[in-house]
């Protein structure tokens, strides 16, 4: 452990001999040529040397990969928990809204686009802002805005009071969604709808029961679902890292003989360049 290297006691350090007592190292007789091969050996050695260490830490019972592994395995085993708690269906909120009339008042989807709504009796003015955006070589409209106009009094009376805020920001939300679809069939020549009304922007989702906008998009559907694909990337991810520990461990292992044997080899070269014994070379072990 890294605290037993901390608190290790170091060793004494016996002081050097002096310059005039150190033997002179013998003069080299290899050529140049051979200067060159044996470094090369050496860093060959060096790195083998290295590999072989890395293998035997990896068939070791207690090595770093298993601990990973292992690490993995529980952060997969609770994402996997979390996923299925977060999959499970839960009523959305709900509570039913008149079918009052939706009327649209004005309609202009020139350059800068505008809708006025008559909802329920309740006046609604949405507009572009007077300014567009150039990406690349196609033109992205703004989005319209609601200049005027309170959800709150579309809010049936008999609503619970723990839905009378959820309920007014989803009736302005999917009023925004109805007027930014009638720009759009304006735009493209489409026929737009008739007969809108009140209820039209509050239906229940047939999955949860919870309002959906005026597209049949629920919010908290979506929610759910945006949560499940989060969790279903980091188990992806964590899987894939798994995979990529256990792979490598053994790699490492599977290579350790071959490992050592290419030491054997580089050691010979070296004796041979040397023209001493081999180094002292790592015990077979596992």
């Amino acid at each position: 452990m890294i605290w037993r290297h901390l608190i290790r006691k170091p060793r004494p350090v016996s002081p050097a001999p002096a310059a005039q007592d150190r033997p002179e190292p013998p003069p080299s007789t290899r050529s140049p040529h051979d200067e060159r091969r044996l470094a090369g050996l050496m860093r060959q050695r060096q790195a083998i040397l290295f590999d072989i260490e890395q293998g035997e830490s990896a068939a070791s019972p207690d090595n770093p990969w298993a601990v990973r592994i292992a690490l993995l395995g529980d952060a997969i085993g609770t994402v996997t928990t979390d996923l299925a708690a977060d999959s499970a269906v839960t009523p959305g909120p709900w509570h039913p809204v008149p079918p009052s009339p939706v009327m649209i008042e004005r309609l202009e989807a020139g350059d800068l686009a505008t809708v006025v709504l008559d909802v329920a009796g309740e006046r609604f003015a949405y507009a572009e802002e007077p300014d567009w955006a150039e990406r690349g070589h196609q033109i992205a409209r703004p989005e319209l805005t609601c200049r005027s106009g309170d959800a709150t009094p579309l809010v049936p009376p008999d609503t619970p009071g723990e839905l009378r805020v959820p309920l007014r920001e989803h009736l302005a939300s999917s009023l925004l969604v109805l007027v930014t679809d009638l720009r759009d069939r304006s735009l493209e020549g489409e026929t737009l709808p008739d007969a809108i009304t009140l209820a039209d922007l509050a239906r229940p989702c047939p999955t949860c029961g919870g309002w959906t906008d005026w597209r049949g998009t629920c919010q908290a559907c979506a929610q759910r679902q945006a949560a499940i694909n989060r969790l279903r990337r980091e188990e992806s991810r964590l899987f894939d890292e798994r995979n990529g520990e256990i792979e490598q461990r053994h790699k490492l292992v599977e290579g350790l003989p071959l490992a050592r044997r290419r030491l054997k080899d580089i050691d010979t070269e070296i004796s041979r360049v040397t023209g001493q014994a081999p180094p002292n070379s790592p015990s077979p072990g596992v």
